[in-house]
């Protein structure tokens, strides 16, 4: 149940906070006060698309903040605890911030949530009932749908199983489709793999060949200042053979010199002994650099053979992948794209096969899917005949047209709602002879019979009175009544029969001040709601025969309540 709405620089809203009850609440007011304004907040918080258009002028951002006491705590707190965020163990708080740099934000109990997770657990609390939404009854593509709405959870299953097996049968006929190319473009596909097939494995490459091949050319490419510096490196350690003194010899004599002083100080001791390790270390790397410089390989044959391996790699790189491994897996992919253009008839008719089998498990879900829904369309026909009786379409006749359509993701049922309004009339498609008014009963009938098996916690009803008056608004009052007596309503509405019936009745009105409007909003006690519903009888001019009939309203409602 919601139990208070905070508005706050919404449209013509500065500042309003509403407290519903239980039963049914209505909300009147003069046309354009806003009424419907707090139902489009309302909308947006429970996670309807946001627009910085909505903001008051002269304001950064627009809030909304709903308190919820659900019935459904249990099931909602589990889906909370998917989320992340903190369940509460009595209430449910809900809160948007819009504002006009686009930084939106929506909160479950304080803690920040996508609009996704809003939209998941709102639809546990809140069924609103827009003034035009009846229009979609006119939509004989949405009939299906409001047929299953009505069967429930019990079809959730099946329906997944069809649209599986649906969604199997379509990516076989794309593949099917992708394979059916004709021979000459077929033959020409297949001379481009093998083309490129060959170029590929003539090559014989090896994953890690290029690098090393890389290395091995820039050491043979350079070869002769290699050769050069590593013998100008020995002559230099080990001394040439004109007898020039290497650095050996030279550290030879400081070992010699630091010898003969070695026992005079400690630390001279230790210089000798340095100086050792590095004579000796010297002559180890020199001896290395010979042995290096002495085996330089100057295989001019061997780099020719290098460069052309190298051409030969960066070309089939310019072609097929930017690495030896993307090449070689590419190959394995026109390998495989080749074996199926060789072996397509085989692929196509096993593929049909499939496609065949599946079809006849399709088939089976849907049928078994039609059934139920066949058999529910009569209970559905028969709650129909009685919410309309209700509202004053007593000799209405309502079914549920079947016919079979092709394969598709909600199964095989096309479905029209047809409707009789007077006795003695043939059955019609509703959308082609139901009025404005007649579509407002058929909706409210539908909402209630939805409502019963969903137990959504508050429907809400946005002027759905549209096109009805006089004794037919008096039974829909008393449907909305009734519907009140076991969920939260909160209805706008034009009519004081609806009025009259209301547990709580919320007086809207706008008002001017310094040149900005404010929408404003009051609860109405025992004397203030007789006067509201004489101005919806009279209008302007409120007289005192007007009250005496608002008056007697209320009692005749306060009497009809007690015998629901």
């Amino acid at each position: 149940m919601l139990l208070d709405l905070k508005v706050k620089n919404f449209a013509l809203i500065e500042k309003l906070e509403i407290n519903f009850k239980k039963g049914l609440n209505v909300l009147t007011g003069e046309t354009g006060a806003g009424k419907s304004i707090i139902i489009g907040a309302l909308e947006m918080l429970l996670g309807g698309r946001a627009s910085r258009e909505v903001i008051r002028n002269g304001k950064d951002k627009a809030y909304i903040e709903a308190v919820y006491e659900p019935e459904k705590l249990d099931l909602i707190n589990n889906k909370l605890e998917e989320y992340g965020i903190e369940p509460d163990e009595d209430i449910l708080l809900l809160s948007r911030e819009i504002k006009r740099t686009g930084r939106n934000r929506s909160r479950i109990n304080g803690q920040l949530a996508t609009l996704s997770m809003v939209s998941n657990v709102s639809s546990y609390l809140v069924d609103i009932h827009g003034q035009h939404e009846h229009q979609s009854l006119l939509d004989v593509k949405l009939h299906l749908d409001f047929l299953d709405d009505f069967i429930g959870e019990k079809i959730i299953s099946l329906k997944e199983k069809v649209t599986n097996k649906y969604n199997e049968i379509k990516n076989i006929n794309k593949k099917l489709q992708e394979m059916e190319i004709d021979e000459g473009e077929k033959a020409r596909e297949l001379d481009l793999l093998e083309f490129q097939i060959n170029e590929i494995e003539n090559a014989n490459l090896k994953t890690g060949e290029f690098k090393k091949l890389e290395k091995e050319y820039k050491k043979l490419s350079n070869a002769e200042d290699i050769f050069a510096t590593t013998g100008m490196i020995y002559n230099d350690i080990n001394g040439d053979d004109f007898n020039n003194n290497g650095i050996l010899d030279k550290i030879g004599h400081f070992m010699t010199e630091l010898d003969s002083l070695k026992e005079y100080d400690d630390k001279l001791d230790s210089f000798h002994s340095q100086m050792e390790n590095i004579y000796y270390t010297l002559q180890d790397l020199g001896y290395e650099i010979r042995e290096y410089n002495e085996n330089l390989d100057f295989d001019k044959k061997r780099l020719k053979e290098i460069e052309d391996r190298l051409d030969t790699i960066n070309n089939l790189k310019k072609k097929y992948g930017e690495t030896i491994e993307e090449i070689l897996e590419y190959n394995q992919k026109m390998k495989k794209r080749r074996n199926e253009l060789v072996s397509q008839e085989d692929l196509i008719n096993e593929l049909k096969e499939k496609r065949k089998n599946i079809k006849a498990e399709y088939y089976n879900k849907a049928e078994e899917l039609s059934k139920i829904r066949k058999n529910s369309a009569k209970n559905l026909e028969e709650k129909i005949k009685d919410e309309l009786t209700d509202l004053a379409m007593e000799d209405v006749l309502f079914k549920v047209k079947f016919e079979e359509k092709d394969l598709a993701g909600d199964g095989i049922d096309d479905i029209e709602f047809m409707i009789s309004p007077n006795p003695g009339e043939d059955l019609k498609p509703l959308a082609k002879i139901a009025s404005g008014g007649e579509l407002s009963r058929i909706m409210l009938a539908f909402k209630k019979i939805i409502a019963e098996i969903d137990k959504v916690d508050t429907l809400i009803f946005d002027e759905v009175d549209s096109g009805v008056g006089g004794k037919t608004a008096q039974k829909m009052a008393e449907k909305l009544a009734v519907i009140g007596s076991k969920r939260q309503v909160i209805c706008i509405t034009h009519l004081p029969q609806i009025a009259s019936m209301s547990d709580n009745h919320f007086y809207i009105n706008k008002t001017a001040e310094n040149g900005k409007t404010y929408t404003n909003i009051n609860k109405l006690n025992g004397e203030e709601k007789p006067k509201e519903l004489a101005r919806m009888l009279g209008g302007v001019k409120m007289t005192d025969t007007t009250l005496d009939h608002a008056e007697e309203m209320i009692k005749l409602a306060e009497k009809k309540k007690k015998e629901i």
